[in-house]
């Protein structure tokens, strides 16, 4: 069984309601209407229950009150677990989705950076939805480890169980295999929709 620090893989399930979130329209914002601000080292932090669930930070962020929008530059989120595991993850720009001045999505791109315990994901889009509190990453997904590597089409991780989702079959590489005269090698495998679970034991 491999260790995977905690971090559950479900290959192979089907993103949910990816589209439909997507296709929100927001509206309003928690500024005046007509109103649009620029302001340097942009923060906003989202607390329930007294603990910090995530918290956005940006070198610069320019309000769109009338479209309900927020773009920004240099965007880092980090998401805090219950258990003390927390996701990061970074880009190069954004926009986050406000309706009633309440976060809906927030939308990264360019070179995107998610780091899950020992495991990093690089992809170059990666969209926060806050009513199913998932990232969702649309295009090509490249995940490595210590002792395994992942390639595939449309990621979901699921936060709260921090559990990584493809829609795609998946080509997965585990690392550090010995062969019989005791040298490392690396076996790949082709990993279809209907692949078992990968966890942690």
């Amino acid at each position: 069984m491999l260790a995977l620090a905690g971090l559950g893989f479900v290959l192979g399930r089907t993103m949910i309601n990816q589209q439909q979130a997507e296709e929100q329209t927001p509206a309003g914002s928690d500024l005046e209407a007509d109103v649009s601000q620029r302001i340097r080292e942009f923060r906003r932090v989202k607390v329930k229950d007294g603990r910090k669930e995530w918290e956005l930070t940006a070198h610069e962020a320019e309000f769109f009150t009338e479209l309900g929008e927020v773009a920004i530059t240099g965007p880092k989120m980090a998401f805090y677990g219950g258990d003390g595991r927390s996701v990061e993850v970074k880009g190069r720009e954004g926009r986050v989705f406000l309706t009633d001045g309440n976060v809906q999505r927030i939308e990264l791109s360019g070179g995107i950076d998610v780091t899950v315990g020992d495991y990093f994901v690089q992809t170059d889009k990666a969209i926060y939805f806050e009513n199913i509190n998932s990232i969702a990453a649309p295009g090509e997904v490249r995940l490595k480890g210590s002792d395994i590597a992942l390639a595939g089409q449309s990621m979901l991780l699921e936060l709260g169980s921090q559990r990584v989702l493809f829609r795609n079959g998946v080509k997965t590489t585990f690392k550090g295999a010995r062969d019989d005269g005791g040298t490392s090698t690396s076996a790949a495998v082709a990993t279809q929709p209907a692949a078992a679970p990968v966890q942690a034991p």
